[in-house]
């Protein structure tokens, strides 16, 4: 079956597009910027940049349609007129979001364990994965972000040895893209209100994670200390055998197999529960204690999940993914713990117009309570939204009102502006889900 990936460039698309060719889909893509650190497992001529109806004939292997598009989904909101949606409706091609395909065709027969949340999804993933691999249990896995042990954000398996296939997929809640998997074991972190884009309020956020929980065929573990998740799980769902809290798993004086009571390589409280969900996976599948507690203990993190870059001018530099208000206060947090008498300095992209307005109290409390030296806030990434004016960097800094916050502009006079202010011994943090990835490697080469 050929299968086209349109916006094969995101980290979703990608892995699923690698996971098919994997699986003996025949796959091509395209993207505006097609080639980049998620695509390289692909073959020059498998890859096409920017969008044509010529894409929907199967370029590597001759002539013929492609069987199935499978695109994006903010392709249907930002972009409905696109050449490659209308030119597969014409022809009748089947059209799927990757999720749908991943749901429907690359999950089928696996046990999957899928990990939702609003934050700590990826890396609780990557946990998971890392210990079925290192128990020998040949995992798939599809994760939002480069894994170093393994240099992508996939897994294939080396071979089929086990009558089990385990696949481990990190399961998002925008557009309600997690409803299409089923898993044997859902994972759920925390659940706070996000994606303002998509969901209406919080009420509707909560009815999308309890239809996925209630989607799961076995067995649920769970957060219980974050109260929606409490809420939503204080009916035991149909056909769930199990539901497991693992907050109750934490660091402790207790000798119990499955507590967090050993160091871990990446900082922060939030991770130890993260590992505590892990660990948990680990004992449903019945692995030795011991070798997930090794597992987990030589864990080093995945890309942008407080990620060191390199340095500036004897700075250190490190770059973060988190892009929402609860996600800048405990990295940074966790920031001050590991570096308690350096200077740190933050440097924040809000994401989206609609995520800085509709949580816009929640962003200026955190930037007047981190505890760091400097914010520099850039101006709002649009991702796949358009500027409608809602809201403006320059509103949320004078709304913070402090003079350690300050408006840095644009993407392209970030640095600019930035180097004056770098001193020896400094902590560089670039945080967003945008453009400060980019900035930090610059700075940092």
């Amino acid at each position: 079956m050929k299968v086209h990936f349109l916006g094969i460039g995101g980290s979703g698309a990608s892995a699923t597009a690698a996971l098919s060719q994997a699986q003996g889909y025949e796959v091509t893509g395209c993207d505006l910027e097609p080639h980049n650190k998620f695509t390289t497992v692909f073959n020059k001529e498998q890859l096409q940049t920017e969008h044509s109806p010529q894409h929907l004939r199967f370029h590597p292997k001759g002539a013929g349609s492609i069987d199935i598009l499978a695109v994006t989904p903010a392709i249907f909101s930002l972009d409905p007129n696109n050449p490659e949606l209308l030119a597969a409706k014409e022809k009748d091609i089947p059209i799927l979001t990757w999720q749908q395909f991943a749901g429907e065709y690359l999950t089928k027969d696996k046990f999957v364990i899928a990990v939702c949340g609003t934050h700590g999804k990826t890396t609780t993933t990557a946990m998971i994965a890392q210990i079925l691999e290192d128990a020998g249990l040949d995992p798939a896995v599809e994760v939002g972000a480069i894994v170093p042990r393994w240099g992508t954000n996939f897994r294939i398996p080396q071979q089929k040895v086990h009558d089990r296939e385990y696949f481990v997929i990190e399961a998002d809640e925008f557009n309600d893209n997690f409803l299409h998997f089923k898993p044997d074991i859902t994972v759920v972190t925390n659940i706070e209100m996000d994606h303002p884009e998509y969901f209406k309020d919080l009420e509707a956020v909560k009815e999308s994670f309890k239809e996925f929980l209630f989607q799961t065929k076995n067995t649920i573990i769970a957060n219980f200390s974050d109260p929606v998740v409490n809420q939503i799980l204080s009916i035991h769902p149909k056909g769930v055998n199990t539901i497991i809290d693992y907050s109750k798993h934490l660091k402790s004086e207790s000798s119990q197999a499955s507590l967090i009571d050993f160091t871990l390589h990446i900082p922060g409280e939030f991770n130890i529960i993260n590992a505590s969900a892990a660990f948990q996976v680990g004992l449903i599948l019945s692995i030795d204690p011991q070798i997930i507690r090794q597992s987990l203990e030589g864990y080093t993190g995945v890309s942008r999940r407080f990620e060191y870059i390199g340095e500036y001018k004897e700075a250190k530099v490190y770059s973060d993914f988190g892009h929402h208000p609860t996600e800048i206060k405990v990295t940074m947090e966790a920031a001050r713990q590991k570096f308690p008498n350096e200077r740190i300095l933050l440097v924040y992209q809000p994401h989206m117009f609609s995520r800085t307005k509709i949580l816009f109290d929640d962003f200026v409390k955190v930037f007047k309570e981190v505890p760091v030296d400097k914010t520099f806030i850039m101006d709002i990434f649009p991702s796949r939204e358009l500027n409608t004016n809602l809201v403006t960097s320059q509103q949320l800094v004078d709304a913070v009102g402090r003079d350690t916050v300050t408006y840095i502009g644009s993407t392209n006079k970030v640095l600019e502006k930035l180097k004056p202010e770098i001193r020896k011994g400094d902590i560089l943090f670039f945080m967003s889900a945008g453009d400060t990835d980019k900035l930090a490697r610059e700075l940092s080469s």
